[in-house]
């Protein structure tokens, strides 16, 4: 008998309670003096046996009950009882690569070879490749041997941890578990790490084949005008192969190239217009099918939109500032600048406020608490904002629609002095690092004296110690506070060459979020697309799907080397065997029994109690 909990058992102690109370108490009835026989001379009064056996009944109930609720509580069970079986998991590698001629055949005949040999166990079958999937969940061979006849080779690479975890999961409460993995043994599926597998599970190792030539197109790009191809030679010979092309549905003059043995040749298509999404394929019989053709969509260059906020009927501010964005570097101008009054800003639909990337106050006049809902939304959602004080803004309006507690409070202050970084490692100043001496050129008549402490993090000061540029946090947003114009009416700043640098990393900081994704591989498709290279739709975006390109390698591990490069974990052992302790008591439940004896104990105690 063994006890799934045997720490209770030490409860078993309290059974001393009673024995104590027993001998202690054997003269329950004290003395009491009574006139008439004072005289008389003490004796020891016998106790009669029906008191004694009445007293040891007792004494054995209060017992019993005692030792039969320790060991209900320490969950016994009969080790060996109930044992589950057997148990084998057939994996079957479904890779891309399985899609070689005649291979994916020979590891369905495998497969069904180890499901026959599994005489008596429960067979469950996996497909993995990136992931594990069960197809055919523990049970019997004739179930397994149906799923086997669907499975077919599909697009993923090979990861070898999924099919060991997936395993060791379907295996965790057998008492003898066997695994057997059929695949073509490809190196490149150990190099995401990972493989381990428990120590009690059985591994066996069987071979589909593999190649020794596989051509594979590994890469493709669009710029502009022209398709780039790479098609590398894996095999040991030397490879002559067409390589054709397709922008949109446009065919291309096809190529043909020599590739030497192991290596990768570049091949470029010229297109006659700009190309948006393309097709390159080449004929391999002999190797992997899958790789034969690769998709590309350019990466479409979306300028961040900049939108200023000046005042009055009219966007008479930042002429300075939108004119500094717009300044043209050797591929044009980086940003989308549109300026617009705080009227038409209050009466933007929120869903064009959340195209912007960077808003700019330079002005509050004509917003007020409607634009509240929207401003704050932009940067929880990660937008950047941008605030330059002037004559035309009024930090209570700011603090009012920003939320800002607490309040904003400023005092203008003249002779500010020159601009002083105070952190050249802050994105905005790092390219000023060699020339941050050009700012002290800029004289400051007016600024805001703010609150450098709470929220706020000064990036820059002026010589006289106020702060300049201030930052905080909102949300996934940011906002940067300039304490002084951008429109020449407290300083000469847009006048120098650095205003325009500057306003151009303030704009790139504020602006920075995470480039669109165009080009996946299977295993990274976005939900709601097909897991199959190709083109695809997701949401409003055109996006390519392609296969691994490391899956396209033929180099192999022999089945001995396979066994050598899974770590066999010894630590799982001891909670597998609790597991399985766990299920042969819960079959058993002889915890149910005895609380059913202990209170038949504490009604017997209770009868003789009474007596």
């Amino acid at each position: 008998m063994s006890f799934l909990t045997p720490l209770y058992l030490f409860g078993a102690a309290l059974i001393a309670l009673p024995i104590i109370l027993h001998l202690l108490r054997r003269d329950v009835a004290p003395p009491v003096p009574f006139t008439a026989v004072r005289l008389l001379e003490r004796s020891v009064v016998e106790r009669s046996r029906r008191h004694r056996l009445r007293d040891l009944i007792l004494l054995a109930a209060r017992v019993a009950a005692l030792l039969l609720l320790a060991g209900s509580f320490a969950r016994p069970y009969r080790a060996g009882a109930a044992a589950t079986g057997r148990g084998t998991v057939v994996a079957v590698d479904r890779s891309y690569s399985m899609g070689a001629p005649g291979r994916f055949e020979r590891a369905r005949a495998l497969a069904r070879e180890a499901i026959d040999q599994a005489r008596g166990d429960r067979v469950a079958v996996i497909a993995f490749d990136d992931r594990a999937e069960v197809v055919a969940p523990p049970g019997t061979a004739a179930g397994a041997r149906a799923a086997l006849a669907a499975l077919t080779p599909g697009f993923g690479a090979t990861r070898y941890a999924a099919a060991l975890d997936k395993a060791a999961e379907l295996l965790a409460d057998e008492r003898a578990a066997r695994l057997v993995i059929v695949s073509d043994l490809q190196r490149n599926g150990f190099d995401a790490g990972g493989a381990v597998l428990p120590e009690g599970i059985e591994l066996i190792v069987r071979d589909a084949g593999g190649s020794v030539s596989n051509l594979s197109v590994t890469h493709t790009t669009i710029d502009r005008r022209q398709v780039i191809a790479t098609v590398r030679n894996f095999g040991a010979a030397a490879r002559a192969v067409d390589v054709r092309a397709a922008a949109a549905d446009t065919l291309l003059p096809a190529r043909r190239v020599s590739i030497p043995a192991g290596e990768a040749l570049d091949v470029v298509f010229d297109s006659a217009a700009d190309v948006h999404h393309a097709r390159v394929e080449i004929d391999d019989a002999d190797g992997y099918l899958a790789d034969n053709a690769r998709y590309a969509v350019s990466e479409t260059r979306a300028l961040p939109k900049i939108l200023v906020l000046g005042g009055g009927p009219v966007p008479t501010n930042g002429f300075y500032f939108s004119r500094a964005l717009l300044a043209e570097g050797e591929d044009g101008a980086d940003f989308d600048v549109r300026t617009i009054t705080g009227a038409a800003f209050a009466a933007m639909p929120a869903a064009q406020v959340k195209d912007q990337a960077v808003i700019a106050i330079l002005s509050t006049h004509g917003l007020d608490r409607r634009v509240a809902p929207t401003l704050q939304r932009f940067l929880a959602d990660g937008g950047g904002l941008f605030v330059a004080a002037a004559p035309d803004v009024d930090p209570s309006v700011l603090s009012t629609i920003l939320d800002w507690r607490p309040a904003l409070t400023v005092v203008e202050r003249g002779n500010a002095g020159a601009l002083a970084p105070s952190d050249l490692r802050h994105p905005v100043l790092r390219p000023f690092d060699a020339v941050a001496a050009n700012f002290g050129q800029v004289l400051f008549d007016r600024a805001w004296q703010i609150e450098s402490s709470g929220p706020w993090r000064v990036v820059a000061r002026y010589t006289s110690g106020a702060p300049a540029l201030a930052e905080r946090a909102a949300g996934a947003g940011r906002v940067l506070l300039f304490t002084s114009d951008v429109d020449r009416r407290w300083n000469d700043f847009p006048l120098h060459p650095s205003f325009v640098a500057f306003t151009q990393e303030v704009a790139r900081y504020l602006g920075a979020r995470p480039p669109s994704v165009a080009n996946y591989l299977v295993a990274d498709a976005p939900a709601g697309t097909a897991a199959r290279p190709g083109i695809a739709r997701a949401g409003a975006a055109t996006i390519a799907i392609n296969v691994d390109p490391r899956e396209s390698s033929v180099d192999r591990v022999s089945p001995a080397e396979f066994q050598t490069l899974v770590a066999r974990t010894a630590d799982q052992a001891t909670p597998r065997a609790r597991r399985l302790a766990e299920q042969t008591e819960a079959h058993q439940n002889y915890w149910r029994y005895g609380l059913l004896l202990m209170l038949a104990a504490l009604v017997v105690e209770a009868f003789a109690g009474s007596r």
